[in-house]
């Protein structure tokens, strides 16, 4: 199970964005570390970063050692920011040129 921080992230702020949008309540089951494919530690550290980011707000974190046994709050008071909105659109734009700039070399002669 190796996936990017950009990939989790991404997934778990198009999810927060299409509640949002659609006016829905977050689920827990289509919200956690197996749903993503991930550990979860990793989906831990991923909520944490994001929340630190300022990307998503709702978020309380209980902090324990070992940290396998830390916890947070149940998804229903999670929420996406404005600055998460924004990430999605920028990263969306950002693939989108990459993929026509990649489509465009492959169709330009090599030099």
């Amino acid at each position: 199970m190796n996936i990017s921080y950009v990939k989790v992230a991404t997934k778990i702020l198009k999810y927060l964005n299409d509640c949002y949008e659609n006016g829905l309540e977050l689920n827990i089951e289509s919200l956690n570390a197996n749903r993503l494919g991930i550990l979860d530690r990793q989906y831990y550290q991923t909520l944490k970063m994001l929340t630190d980011d300022g990307y998503i707000k709702g978020i309380e974190f209980l902090d324990v050692i070992p940290p396998e046994m830390s916890q947070i709050n149940h998804p229903r008071s999670w929420y996406i920011t404005s600055d998460g909105i924004q990430y999605l659109e920028e990263n969306s734009l950002i693939r989108k040129a990459y993929n026509t700039l990649k489509e465009a070399n492959d169709w330009l002669p090599l030099m």
